[in-house]
């Protein structure tokens, strides 16, 4: 049972760091803020789409409502804090004092502030999300995509007239594209096993449930996300932003498309509409999504901010198990 986890979380490693590497050589091609939100966001939420769509399809909406709460909850307080300690630590390879956002990352926070308020309105209007609903979180997300990619192309086209900047050849590109297929396939087929083992090994130590349920059962599912975003920032705080935006876009990606996907497929399987997406967790996750966006909005992240994202995070944990938070039963 250790040997089986051990073995998994040096595999999700492996792809993570494959994936750091692409993303770093994207980066130079398209911009951080590109590779970091929309490349890197969608290939590492692949395992929990997959989750919410298999949950959705058996009818177990209240599973993957509490799977996608708990997701995000845990990337915009302990992802996104633990980021900036490390860029900003001796942690990194090459710590930087703070880090400086690009003006782009401006439209993250839009968009994040948008999606948020938007998924709220929507769930609180009808009741639950129907049809239209999803129809409008993924027209919101296509929107934020294609606004990104022209952000990037642009980038790309003036990175082509400037003779300092870097030009990744096409080989380098390649090679990328490489690591970005193999790390993303891997943690495609790695998360759901290493989920399975993460879990069983708890249960065989003895592990509170509700511990199990609301920290590990999250914090696994996200893992190769976290995995790929520290290893990124300790092999050079400088390249940050590539992370933040991973957690950034990720939680764009959940408030739209995410959670977009549940009444589609609903309609798809005659279901109605999705109930049961306004609750406490809910509402918490969207008051700390719009802290973070007001965080970003700065352009600048010190260190005092990740520390206090990370305290967010251990208040949130330490609340929800003494006012004993129902949860949802893991599927495993």
């Amino acid at each position: 049972m250790v040997g089986e986890f051990l073995i998994l979380l040096v595999l999700i490693t492996a792809a993570a760091a494959l994936l750091s590497y692409g993303a770093e050589i994207f980066a130079e091609k398209f911009g951080a803020h590109f590779t970091g939100s929309v490349v890197l966001a969608l290939i590492t939420t692949m395992p929990e789409y997959m989750f919410v769509i298999w949950a959705a399809i058996k009818f177990e909406y209240s599973m993957a409502i509490g799977s996608a709460v708990g997701a995000c909850t845990i990337l915009i307080t302990l992802g996104y804090g633990l980021v900036i300690l490390f860029a900003t630590s001796r942690i990194s390879k090459r710590p930087v004092e703070r880090i400086e956002l690009s003006a782009g990352t401006r439209i993250d926070a839009i968009y994040l502030m948008v999606t948020a308020i938007v998924a709220l309105l929507l769930a609180w209007e009808g009741g639950g999300y129907d049809l239209k609903d999803g129809i409008l979180l993924t027209l919101l997300f296509v929107i934020y995509v294609i606004q990104l990619s022209r952000r990037a192309f642009i980038f790309a086209r003036n990175n082509n007239t400037h003779a300092d900047a870097p030009k990744p050849t096409g080989k380098r590109l390649a090679v990328a594209s490489g690591f970005l297929l193999v790390g993303g396939l891997a943690v495609f087929f790695l998360s759901e096993p290493f989920v399975d083992s993460m879990l069983k090994l708890a249960h065989g130590l003895g592990i509170n449930p509700m511990a199990i349920a609301i920290i590990l059962g999250p914090f696994a599912s996200e893992m190769p996300e976290k995995i790929t975003a520290y290893i990124t920032v300790i092999r050079n705080g400088r390249l940050a932003e590539i992370s933040v935006c991973n957690f950034i876009g990720s939680k764009v990606n959940h408030n739209s498309l995410l959670l977009g996907t549940l009444p589609l497929v609903a309609f798809f399987k005659n279901h109605g509409t999705v109930p049961g997406i306004i609750s406490l967790p809910f509402l918490t996750m969207t008051v700390l999504t719009i802290f973070a966006t007001i965080s970003l909005a700065r352009r600048r992240l010190t260190r005092g901010q990740g520390v206090l994202f990370v305290l967010l995070y251990a208040a949130i944990i330490f609340a929800a198990y003494m006012v004993r938070t129902p949860v949802v039963a893991s599927p495993h």
